[in-house]
């Protein structure tokens, strides 16, 4: 019987501490309302300097990520340089969302916005869900 108990603690002790390895991760959440300039061309996001999503009009997508700091920027998927955007740094908290805006005036860019925000825009928009780079 001292064996049986010996072995259920050692297996909840084992549980227990890979709950406390498991990394802590937000989401990172980026729009696309655009509906006029630009509209058939696709946009590129990126999340670290690595390709998170090609968006298309009117879409969003959301990205789990490791909760800290991370740099996002956008770039056009048409013709031209596919000069990135200017990155700037979010810094994403366990459990929470950050709202990025994709945009287009004269150029992409992005910017983040609040979650009453987002949520506007996100009732008029379609997610997203085949974010693969080769699509």
């Amino acid at each position: 019987m001292r064996k049986y108990c010996c072995i259920a603690l050692l297996l909840v002790s084992l549980l227990l501490s890979f709950d406390s390895f498991a990394q802590a991760t937000g989401q990172v959440c980026f729009i696309r309302a655009t509906g006029y300039v630009g509209s058939a061309v696709n946009f590129r996001v990126f999340i670290d300097d690595s390709l998170a999503c090609k968006m298309q009009n009117k879409t969003y997508s959301i990205h789990t990520v490791s909760a800290g700091e991370h740099t996002v920027s956008a770039s056009s998927g048409g013709l031209g340089s596919h000069k990135k955007s200017t990155p700037f740094k979010i810094t994403v908290e366990e459990g929470k969302t950050i709202y990025v805006d994709v945009i287009w005036a004269n150029t992409v860019s992005c910017e983040e916005i609040t979650k009453n925000s987002a949520e506007l825009k996100l009732k008029k928009l379609k997610q997203n869900t085949k974010c693969m780079a080769g699509e």
